[in-house]
């Protein structure tokens, strides 16, 4: 019994965890997409003003996606 509810308090701990994950996958594409968008913009202006090359850098972004979350326990 004690085993029993010992799982279902992890089970709910991982998709708290799983949960907020995902939120935080999604808050990560927002934030890429506007550093993209910035990006973009400050290319822009660098070409309309003659320069053509932006310190590579100042870009702190590398195109890696954060890992994903551990899989969850295997039920007994």
């Amino acid at each position: 019994m004690a085993l029993q509810q010992h799982m279902t308090q992890l089970t709910e701990n991982y998709d708290h965890l799983s949960a907020a994950y995902t939120q935080l996958k999604a808050e990560n594409a927002q934030q890429k997409a506007e550093h993209d968008q910035l990006r973009e913009f400050v290319m822009n202006m660098a070409s309309q003003s003659g320069d053509t090359c932006a310190p590579l850098s100042f870009w702190p972004y590398n195109n890696q996606h954060p890992p994903p979350p551990p899989p969850a326990p295997p039920l007994c």
